[in-house]
């Protein structure tokens, strides 16, 4: 049991997801690491299992209140890191 743990802490200690098709993976790979079928996670989060399902293939533009459901029934943590785009100044001129 100790190995599951630690492969669970190693798998998703600090991951950078860029994009939808990225969340969605790891967040089924999350669920089931912890033995969560896809009915479970929607009632420990009141989502529907049709929403879980959208949001693991990737089909549905997610919320972030959402994934901080998903995240925390998961005992997960998400941080989120905004991020300029290339041809955006690195600086505040502009946002005020």
């Amino acid at each position: 049991m100790e190995k599951k743990n630690n492969t669970k802490e190693q798998l998703f200690n600090s991951i950078t997801l860029r994009s939808v098709d990225a969340i969605a993976q790891a967040l089924k790979r999350i669920r089931k690491l912890h033995n969560y079928s896809q009915a479970e996670l929607a009632k420990k989060t009141g989502l529907t299992q049709a929403t879980i399902s959208r949001v693991e293939s990737g089909s549905k533009k997610v919320e972030i209140g959402t994934l901080l459901l998903i995240f925390a029934a998961l005992n997960a943590d998400l941080i989120v890191t905004p991020r300029l785009k290339s041809n955006v100044r690195n600086s505040l001129e502009g946002l005020f």
